[in-house]
């Protein structure tokens, strides 16, 4: 058998690192491509193919809101309310309300996911506390805005979406 030498060994974890490093721009594309965690992203040229009667019908869909059970151990991960009715071209504003029950601050990022995953693309967030890092003092609480709407090029049997959020603690350094 055929001995690495130490520059050869060396590269190995050099390597691992890159691939390492690669990995959140390979999951954004995947994300791009797939819908999955509600990155779905539309690109408009104004005037374009564009027939104004076919967005001009006021559309409506139930939106459930779920936060991430998986984490009660270090906050408490709270939606304002279970579930909203949305109006195309209507903007809501809500509140998830997340509570750090450890005893030193957290910087936290929440990652979102709509479901069904088709139909991502119809629900518009304005501002949501996913585009931010957020962090939260040891043992209190804070409100985490989110302001959305349905797209008007909602097709009609968009009646339905849930909107989900996993948070993940960001570490420090």
């Amino acid at each position: 058998m055929k001995k690495l030498s130490p520059w050869k060994l060396s590269l190995i974890p050099i390597g691992m690192f890159g691939f390492g490093f690669a990995l959140i721009p390979l999951y954004d594309i995947f994300c791009d491509v797939t819908g999955l965690n509600g990155k779905n992203f539309t690109v408009f040229e104004s005037g374009v193919g564009f027939d104004e009667s076919e967005y001009s019908e006021l559309k409506t869909a139930k939106l459930q809101f779920l936060s991430d059970p998986e984490s009660r151990d270090k906050w408490q991960f709270t939606p304002e309310f279970k579930s909203l009715n949305l109006e195309s071209g209507k903007m809501v504003t809500t509140y998830y309300e997340i509570t750090n029950t450890q005893n030193q601050a957290v910087s936290i990022q929440a990652v979102p996911s709509v479901a069904p995953g088709a139909w991502a693309e119809y629900l518009v967030k304005i501002e949501c506390f996913c585009f931010t890092n957020q962090l939260i003092e040891a043992n209190s609480s804070i409100r985490l805005p989110l302001q959305v709407t349905l797209s008007a090029k909602a097709p009609s049997d968009v009646n339905h979406l849930s909107l989900s959020y996993r948070i993940y603690e960001i570490e420090s350094g």
